[in-house]
């Protein structure tokens, strides 16, 4: 997080601060996200909205620009958005975390959304599964977007390839892959089902499909080993115009993480909110329709979810975790 970021969100609570008046009691606590526009920012914005409205808990969203992470382990800010794998590896200093070391002291406190991501070809392709991309252009590199990254990587496994058996195309991020797929520098690329950039891309190549994957017990190890507690979902023709017929693809939770330093009370507050306010979090940012409150507890490989959390989810019978 720049301090100029960081300044702006402390100024967003001195003036929090003012307005509160006779409400000054209550607990004021900053949520860090990525930038406006991106999805941790929107799902944190409506987290934040609803939690203000309906309990003594005031959460601030604070932009990172980056990863919300460092900022909740730094002690920039209490409580971050982010994607569930992500935090497993940065928590346990492992894959591409493994040079800064762990971070043992984030805690989980809810899966809050599912990121359903598929790799996409044109329609008029020959391809129907990720195994059929032996020896086809996909985006490699991604140094702005390791975890994005660590997807494709993951795709290609769970299709018996390695970037041995394909033509890796440099790319930056995942918006730049989506382009050089609309410009025929690539074969394939990957977003997430029903997003703004994948309509897009469809309307400029006269149509795309989604690939699909094997659900084995086979699989399903190889991507817990690429993606701690991703899944498979099948998704179901009509889902979006790009799913052609029943096809699996990688999901992955996003998550409200919180420094163990937050108070238990505030954090129970908070996970309360979100289990029972689905339609206000719906109201403040659509997608969180998909929001199923009972899939709040997740196991994330390595890490540990906050005692408060625990103490919210068991009231609600959601813990202890029975998945």
């Amino acid at each position: 997080m720049t301090h100029s970021t960081f300044a702006a969100g402390l100024a967003a609570l001195t003036c929090m601060g003012s307005a509160m008046g006779s409400a000054a009691s209550a607990q004021v606590l900053t949520l860090s996200t990525t930038n406006p526009g991106g999805l941790t920012h929107s799902i944190g914005t409506a987290i934040a909205r609803t939690v203000t409205e309906q309990s003594d808990v005031r959460l601030v969203v604070v932009p990172a620009g980056g990863s919300p992470m460092p900022a909740v382990a730094g002690g920039e800010a209490d409580c971050g958005v982010n994607v569930a794998f992500d935090l497993a590896y940065y928590v346990t200093g492992t894959g591409f975390y493994a040079e800064q070391g762990a971070h043992p002291s984030l805690r989980m406190t809810a899966a809050v959304l599912d990121s359903q991501v598929a790799l996409y070809v044109k329609t008029d392709a020959a391809e129907t599964s990720v195994s059929d991309l032996k020896g086809l252009r996909v985006p490699g590199g991604l140094n702005a977007q390791a975890a994005i990254g660590q997807v494709y990587d993951t795709y290609l496994a769970l299709g018996g390839l390695d970037r041995a058996d394909v033509d890796s195309i440099p790319t930056q991020s995942i918006v730049q892959a989506a382009d050089d797929f609309s410009a025929g520098r690539n074969d394939t690329f990957l977003f997430s089902v029903g997003a703004a950039k994948v309509l897009e891309v469809d309307s400029s190549v006269g149509g795309l499909r989604a690939l699909t994957v094997a659900n084995t017990d086979e699989t399903r190890a190889i991507l817990n080993d690429g993606l701690p507690g991703a899944k498979f979902l099948e998704l179901d023709p009509g889902v979006s115009s790009q799913i052609a017929a029943p096809t699996n693809v990688i999901a992955y939770d996003m998550v409200l993480l919180c420094a163990e330093s937050v108070p238990d009370d505030a954090v129970a507050a908070m996970t309360r909110v979100i289990h029972d306010h689905k339609a206000d979090l719906a109201a403040a940012f659509a997608p969180m329709a998909r929001f199923d409150p009972a899939a709040m507890a997740p196991e994330v490989p390595g890490v540990t979810y906050h005692p408060g959390a625990i103490a919210a989810l068991g009231a609600v019978g959601l813990w202890p975790q029975t998945n």
